[in-house]
Protein backbone atom coordinates (compact mmCIF):
# COMPACT_ATOMS: atom_id res chain seq x y z
CA UNK A 1 0.00 0.00 0.00
CA UNK A 2 1.22 3.31 -0.88
CA UNK A 3 1.00 6.02 1.52
CA UNK A 4 1.09 9.88 0.39
CA UNK A 5 4.28 11.86 1.31
CA UNK A 6 3.83 15.41 1.64
CA UNK A 7 6.46 17.62 -0.21
CA UNK A 8 6.79 20.19 -2.50
CA UNK A 9 8.71 18.84 -5.74
CA UNK A 10 11.95 18.93 -5.61
CA UNK A 11 12.24 21.46 -9.13
CA UNK A 12 8.96 23.30 -7.79
CA UNK A 13 10.78 26.38 -7.80
CA UNK A 14 12.41 26.17 -11.30
CA UNK A 15 9.08 25.15 -12.48
CA UNK A 16 7.48 27.98 -10.93
CA UNK A 17 9.51 30.49 -13.07
CA UNK A 18 8.87 28.91 -15.87
CA UNK A 19 5.05 29.15 -15.63
CA UNK A 20 5.57 32.72 -14.83
CA UNK A 21 8.07 33.24 -17.97
CA UNK A 22 5.37 31.25 -20.27
CA UNK A 23 2.48 33.62 -18.95
CA UNK A 24 4.15 36.56 -19.60
CA UNK A 25 5.03 35.36 -23.11
CA UNK A 26 2.21 34.47 -24.54
CA UNK A 27 -1.15 36.17 -25.17
CA UNK A 28 -3.99 33.09 -25.61
CA UNK A 29 -5.17 31.02 -22.70
CA UNK A 30 -7.42 28.34 -21.94
CA UNK A 31 -8.16 27.38 -18.36
CA UNK A 32 -10.01 24.18 -16.94
CA UNK A 33 -10.55 21.52 -13.37
CA UNK A 34 -11.29 18.60 -12.90
CA UNK A 35 -15.12 16.99 -13.83
CA UNK A 36 -17.75 17.96 -11.39
CA UNK A 37 -15.45 20.97 -10.08
CA UNK A 38 -15.51 22.20 -6.77
CA UNK A 39 -15.07 25.29 -4.75
CA UNK A 40 -10.88 24.93 -5.14
CA UNK A 41 -10.83 24.55 -8.92
CA UNK A 42 -13.90 26.85 -9.81
CA UNK A 43 -12.67 29.34 -7.43
CA UNK A 44 -8.70 29.14 -8.85
CA UNK A 45 -10.37 29.50 -12.05
CA UNK A 46 -11.99 32.75 -11.43
CA UNK A 47 -9.43 34.63 -9.84
CA UNK A 48 -6.65 33.38 -12.53
CA UNK A 49 -8.86 34.46 -15.23
CA UNK A 50 -9.25 37.88 -13.75
CA UNK A 51 -5.15 37.98 -13.13
CA UNK A 52 -4.38 36.96 -16.99
CA UNK A 53 -7.65 39.46 -18.03
CA UNK A 54 -5.82 42.56 -15.94
CA UNK A 55 -2.60 41.32 -18.02
CA UNK A 56 -4.07 42.04 -21.61
CA UNK A 57 -4.81 38.44 -22.19
CA UNK A 58 -7.03 36.29 -24.08
CA UNK A 59 -8.72 33.90 -21.65
CA UNK A 60 -11.08 30.97 -21.86
CA UNK A 61 -12.27 28.61 -19.20
CA UNK A 62 -13.69 25.07 -20.54
CA UNK A 63 -14.97 22.61 -17.83
CA UNK A 64 -16.81 19.10 -18.83
CA UNK A 65 -19.69 20.02 -16.04
CA UNK A 66 -21.74 22.95 -15.07
CA UNK A 67 -21.20 25.47 -12.31
CA UNK A 68 -22.84 24.13 -9.19
CA UNK A 69 -25.58 26.56 -8.21
CA UNK A 70 -23.38 27.39 -5.23
CA UNK A 71 -20.85 29.06 -6.47
CA UNK A 72 -22.67 31.67 -8.67
CA UNK A 73 -21.54 34.15 -7.20
CA UNK A 74 -18.37 33.90 -8.16
CA UNK A 75 -16.77 36.51 -10.55
CA UNK A 76 -16.10 35.46 -13.96
CA UNK A 77 -18.24 33.05 -13.58
CA UNK A 78 -20.23 33.68 -17.04
CA UNK A 79 -17.65 33.44 -19.21
CA UNK A 80 -16.99 29.13 -17.88
CA UNK A 81 -18.25 27.12 -20.86
CA UNK A 82 -19.40 23.63 -21.04
CA UNK A 83 -17.87 21.69 -23.83
CA UNK A 84 -16.39 18.09 -24.08
CA UNK A 85 -13.61 17.99 -25.87
CA UNK A 86 -12.97 21.77 -26.67
CA UNK A 87 -11.49 21.76 -30.20
CA UNK A 88 -9.91 24.86 -30.52
CA UNK A 89 -6.07 25.46 -30.20
CA UNK A 90 -4.88 27.90 -27.46
CA UNK A 91 -1.16 29.14 -26.77
CA UNK A 92 -1.21 27.88 -22.90
CA UNK A 93 -3.02 25.24 -21.53
CA UNK A 94 -3.36 25.57 -17.75
CA UNK A 95 -5.36 22.25 -15.46
CA UNK A 96 -6.18 23.09 -12.34
CA UNK A 97 -6.18 20.16 -9.83
CA UNK A 98 -6.05 17.62 -12.43
CA UNK A 99 -3.82 14.73 -11.40
CA UNK A 100 -3.73 13.41 -14.55
CA UNK A 101 -5.10 15.19 -17.78
CA UNK A 102 -8.28 12.98 -18.56
CA UNK A 103 -9.41 14.22 -15.02
CA UNK A 104 -10.51 17.42 -16.87
CA UNK A 105 -13.28 15.31 -18.80
CA UNK A 106 -11.02 15.09 -21.56
CA UNK A 107 -11.97 19.02 -22.40
CA UNK A 108 -8.90 19.80 -23.84
CA UNK A 109 -6.90 16.98 -25.64
CA UNK A 110 -3.38 16.40 -24.82
CA UNK A 111 -0.95 16.63 -27.35
CA UNK A 112 -2.22 19.08 -29.38
CA UNK A 113 -4.73 21.43 -27.70
CA UNK A 114 -2.04 23.90 -26.36
CA UNK A 115 1.53 24.55 -27.05
CA UNK A 116 2.02 24.59 -23.64
CA UNK A 117 0.57 23.09 -20.39
CA UNK A 118 0.88 23.83 -17.00
CA UNK A 119 -0.23 21.62 -14.41
CA UNK A 120 -1.08 23.01 -11.18
CA UNK A 121 -1.97 20.47 -8.55
CA UNK A 122 -1.69 19.39 -5.07
CA UNK A 123 -2.40 15.77 -5.15
CA UNK A 124 0.58 13.65 -4.80
CA UNK A 125 -0.84 11.10 -7.56
CA UNK A 126 0.03 13.63 -10.42
CA UNK A 127 1.12 11.93 -13.62
CA UNK A 128 3.45 15.02 -14.59
CA UNK A 129 1.77 15.55 -17.37
CA UNK A 130 2.46 19.28 -18.18
CA UNK A 131 5.40 20.51 -19.84
CA UNK A 132 5.62 22.39 -16.65
CA UNK A 133 4.57 21.25 -13.68
CA UNK A 134 3.69 22.87 -9.99
CA UNK A 135 3.20 20.18 -7.79
CA UNK A 136 2.88 21.00 -3.91
CA UNK A 137 0.97 18.61 -1.74
CA UNK A 138 1.76 20.61 0.93
CA UNK A 139 0.05 23.61 -0.37
CA UNK A 140 -4.09 22.97 1.27
CA UNK A 141 -5.15 24.13 -2.03
CA UNK A 142 -4.84 24.62 -5.61
CA UNK A 143 -5.85 28.03 -4.73
CA UNK A 144 -2.47 28.76 -2.25
CA UNK A 145 -0.42 28.00 -5.64
CA UNK A 146 -2.82 30.46 -7.95
CA UNK A 147 -2.09 33.00 -5.48
CA UNK A 148 1.52 32.80 -5.35
CA UNK A 149 1.37 32.67 -9.18
CA UNK A 150 -1.22 35.63 -9.30
CA UNK A 151 1.64 37.27 -6.72
CA UNK A 152 4.71 36.69 -8.73
CA UNK A 153 3.38 37.71 -12.07
CA UNK A 154 2.61 41.49 -10.70
CA UNK A 155 -0.68 42.27 -11.87
CA UNK A 156 -3.07 44.64 -9.61
CA UNK A 157 -4.79 42.31 -7.40
CA UNK A 158 -8.03 43.25 -6.27
CA UNK A 159 -11.06 41.56 -4.35
CA UNK A 160 -13.14 39.89 -7.39
CA UNK A 161 -9.71 37.95 -7.35
CA UNK A 162 -9.36 37.60 -3.54
CA UNK A 163 -12.87 36.13 -3.50
CA UNK A 164 -11.72 33.30 -5.97
CA UNK A 165 -8.85 32.62 -3.79
CA UNK A 166 -11.04 32.57 -0.62
CA UNK A 167 -13.26 29.97 -1.51
CA UNK A 168 -10.65 27.75 -3.33
CA UNK A 169 -9.08 27.51 -0.03
CA UNK A 170 -12.17 28.04 2.69
CA UNK A 171 -13.43 25.01 0.61
CA UNK A 172 -10.71 22.54 0.25
CA UNK A 173 -9.76 23.42 3.81
CA UNK A 174 -13.46 22.61 5.08
CA UNK A 175 -13.15 25.86 5.93
CA UNK A 176 -9.83 25.99 7.77
CA UNK A 177 -10.46 22.77 9.88
CA UNK A 178 -8.64 20.37 8.22
CA UNK A 179 -4.81 18.94 9.59
CA UNK A 180 -3.71 20.50 5.87
CA UNK A 181 -3.99 24.27 6.74
CA UNK A 182 -0.43 26.00 7.47
CA UNK A 183 0.94 29.04 8.92
CA UNK A 184 1.32 29.89 5.04
CA UNK A 185 -2.74 29.42 5.05
CA UNK A 186 -3.76 31.85 7.19
CA UNK A 187 -0.89 34.48 5.78
CA UNK A 188 -2.60 34.24 2.47
CA UNK A 189 -6.09 34.54 4.00
CA UNK A 190 -4.63 37.39 5.80
CA UNK A 191 -3.87 39.08 2.73
CA UNK A 192 -7.02 38.31 1.30
CA UNK A 193 -8.65 40.19 3.55
CA UNK A 194 -6.77 43.07 3.41
CA UNK A 195 -8.06 43.10 -0.36
CA UNK A 196 -11.60 43.82 1.08
CA UNK A 197 -12.74 39.93 1.34
CA UNK A 198 -15.73 39.46 3.98
CA UNK A 199 -15.55 36.50 6.01
CA UNK A 200 -19.52 36.98 7.00
CA UNK A 201 -20.58 37.41 3.19
CA UNK A 202 -18.14 34.28 2.12
CA UNK A 203 -19.52 32.19 5.09
CA UNK A 204 -23.17 33.00 4.13
CA UNK A 205 -22.49 32.57 0.31
CA UNK A 206 -20.68 28.98 0.82
CA UNK A 207 -22.83 27.42 3.62
CA UNK A 208 -25.98 29.27 4.58
CA UNK A 209 -27.88 29.25 0.86
CA UNK A 210 -29.24 25.76 1.28
CA UNK A 211 -31.83 24.88 -1.33
CA UNK A 212 -35.02 23.20 0.54
CA UNK A 213 -35.14 20.52 -2.05
CA UNK A 214 -31.28 19.91 -0.97
CA UNK A 215 -32.11 20.04 2.48
CA UNK A 216 -35.00 17.30 1.74
CA UNK A 217 -32.62 14.91 -0.08
CA UNK A 218 -29.94 15.03 2.61
CA UNK A 219 -32.53 13.65 5.30
CA UNK A 220 -33.45 11.20 3.07
CA UNK A 221 -29.88 10.30 2.88
CA UNK A 222 -29.06 10.15 6.48
CA UNK A 223 -32.08 8.35 7.54
CA UNK A 224 -30.46 5.50 5.21
CA UNK A 225 -26.99 6.16 7.09
CA UNK A 226 -25.70 2.16 7.68
CA UNK A 227 -22.43 1.50 9.82
CA UNK A 228 -19.69 -1.77 9.35
CA UNK A 229 -16.52 -2.43 11.01
CA UNK A 230 -17.45 -1.78 14.55
CA UNK A 231 -18.99 1.18 13.83
CA UNK A 232 -15.82 2.89 12.35
CA UNK A 233 -17.33 3.05 8.90
CA UNK A 234 -20.47 4.89 7.80
CA UNK A 235 -22.00 5.21 4.45
CA UNK A 236 -25.28 5.85 2.77
CA UNK A 237 -25.99 6.39 -1.11
CA UNK A 238 -28.57 8.87 -2.95
CA UNK A 239 -29.61 7.36 -5.87
CA UNK A 240 -31.38 8.78 -9.33
CA UNK A 241 -35.02 8.11 -7.77
CA UNK A 242 -34.05 10.01 -4.65
CA UNK A 243 -33.11 13.00 -6.97
CA UNK A 244 -36.20 13.17 -9.35
CA UNK A 245 -38.56 12.63 -5.77
CA UNK A 246 -36.95 15.50 -4.17
CA UNK A 247 -36.37 17.97 -7.16
CA UNK A 248 -33.02 17.61 -5.77
CA UNK A 249 -29.64 18.11 -8.43
CA UNK A 250 -27.19 15.69 -8.05
CA UNK A 251 -24.25 18.87 -7.56
CA UNK A 252 -26.12 19.68 -4.33
CA UNK A 253 -24.56 16.73 -2.60
CA UNK A 254 -21.30 17.77 -2.21
CA UNK A 255 -20.83 18.00 1.67
CA UNK A 256 -23.30 15.35 2.48
CA UNK A 257 -20.65 12.75 2.94
CA UNK A 258 -19.09 15.14 5.85
CA UNK A 259 -22.28 14.92 7.94
CA UNK A 260 -21.45 11.27 8.44
CA UNK A 261 -17.68 11.69 9.04
CA UNK A 262 -18.90 13.95 12.45
CA UNK A 263 -20.65 11.02 13.93
CA UNK A 264 -18.91 10.25 16.80
CA UNK A 265 -16.57 6.77 16.25
CA UNK A 266 -16.33 6.74 12.49
CA UNK A 267 -12.88 6.56 11.58
CA UNK A 268 -14.35 6.81 7.29
CA UNK A 269 -17.72 8.11 5.80
CA UNK A 270 -18.45 6.87 2.37
CA UNK A 271 -21.18 8.44 -0.08
CA UNK A 272 -22.60 6.80 -3.36
CA UNK A 273 -24.49 9.12 -5.53
CA UNK A 274 -25.45 7.52 -8.86
CA UNK A 275 -25.10 9.76 -11.90
CA UNK A 276 -27.52 10.21 -14.88
CA UNK A 277 -25.50 8.49 -16.65
CA UNK A 278 -26.03 5.26 -14.26
CA UNK A 279 -22.26 5.24 -13.05
CA UNK A 280 -21.46 5.58 -9.26
CA UNK A 281 -19.56 8.58 -8.03
CA UNK A 282 -18.06 7.91 -4.68
CA UNK A 283 -16.69 10.17 -1.87
CA UNK A 284 -14.47 9.14 1.00
CA UNK A 285 -13.71 10.85 3.98
CA UNK A 286 -11.17 10.13 6.56
CA UNK A 287 -10.35 11.61 10.31
CA UNK A 288 -7.31 11.02 9.19
CA UNK A 289 -5.59 7.25 10.48
CA UNK A 290 -6.80 5.79 7.01
CA UNK A 291 -5.03 7.51 3.81
CA UNK A 292 -8.77 7.35 1.68
CA UNK A 293 -6.36 8.66 -1.49
CA UNK A 294 -4.71 5.11 -1.94
CA UNK A 295 -8.19 3.82 -1.74
CA UNK A 296 -9.86 6.33 -4.43
CA UNK A 297 -6.97 5.71 -6.38
CA UNK A 298 -7.14 2.06 -6.44
CA UNK A 299 -10.30 2.54 -8.24
CA UNK A 300 -8.96 4.70 -10.71
CA UNK A 301 -9.96 7.71 -8.42
CA UNK A 302 -7.47 10.60 -6.50
CA UNK A 303 -7.85 12.71 -3.40
CA UNK A 304 -5.88 14.17 -0.25
CA UNK A 305 -5.66 11.72 2.70
CA UNK A 306 -8.60 12.65 4.44
CA UNK A 307 -11.04 13.49 1.12
CA UNK A 308 -10.53 11.55 -2.10
CA UNK A 309 -13.34 10.04 -4.21
CA UNK A 310 -13.75 7.74 -7.45
CA UNK A 311 -16.17 7.74 -10.81
CA UNK A 312 -16.96 3.83 -11.09
CA UNK A 313 -18.90 1.94 -13.78
CA UNK A 314 -21.60 -0.96 -12.51
CA UNK A 315 -24.37 -1.11 -10.22
CA UNK A 316 -25.06 0.82 -6.78
CA UNK A 317 -24.66 -3.03 -5.25
CA UNK A 318 -21.38 -3.62 -7.05
CA UNK A 319 -19.69 -0.51 -6.55
CA UNK A 320 -20.47 -0.67 -2.69
CA UNK A 321 -19.63 -4.16 -2.25
CA UNK A 322 -15.95 -3.08 -3.85
CA UNK A 323 -15.72 -0.29 -2.22
CA UNK A 324 -16.93 -1.00 1.20
CA UNK A 325 -14.80 -3.99 1.35
CA UNK A 326 -11.80 -2.55 1.29
CA UNK A 327 -12.36 0.73 3.42
CA UNK A 328 -13.27 -1.98 5.88
CA UNK A 329 -10.06 -3.84 5.39
CA UNK A 330 -8.18 -0.11 5.68
CA UNK A 331 -9.97 0.67 8.93
CA UNK A 332 -9.77 -3.17 10.72
CA UNK A 333 -5.75 -2.82 10.06
CA UNK A 334 -5.49 0.28 11.48
CA UNK A 335 -7.19 -0.79 14.37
Amino acid sequence: MVEQTLERDRDYEQEFEKAVTIIKQYEDFILTTHVNPDGDGLGSESALCLALLSLGKKVTIVNANPTPDLYYFLPERERVLVEVPHTTKHEVAIFLECPDEKRSGGVIVLPGGATHVINIDHHVFNTRYGTVNLIDPVAAAAGEQVWDLICALGCQRNNRMAIGIYTAIATDTGHFKYAGVTPQTHKIIAQLLELGVQPGYMNEQLYERVPAEGLHLLARGLSQVQYNAQRKVGWFAITQDMLTQTGAKANQTENFVNYVRAVEGVEVAVFFLETSDGRIKVSLRSRGAVDVSTIAHQFGGGGHRRAAGALLSGSMMTVQSAVLREVESRVTSKG
